[in-house]
């Protein structure tokens, strides 16, 4: 099993600590520690951007009927010359 914790160093507290012993009880558990940046208000508009742009892009995309065999469409139009 594997967890990540993100928090502030003044958040780790003796309770916190023997949550983590209760939660890998009996388990041997490596413990990685690195400082992070705060999360950058721009990248959060960026991918909510990026979100809008996904979903608007899914409704303007053509429908391919199911029956259609894409793999000969891909041939036809990479091979042109083998038909």
């Amino acid at each position: 099993m594997q967890t990540t914790y993100r928090l502030k160093a003044q958040d780790i507290s003796m309770t916190f600590l023997k949550s983590l012993k209760t939660l890998f009880a009996g388990q041997e558990v490596e413990i990685t520690i690195k400082s992070v940046k705060p999360e950058d208000k721009n990248k959060v508009k960026d991918n909510h951007r990026l979100a809008e742009m996904i979903s608007d892009s899914r409704g303007s995309s053509p429908v391919i009927a199911p029956d259609i065999d894409i793999r000969a469409l891909i041939d036809e139009s990479q091979y042109p010359d083998q038909q």
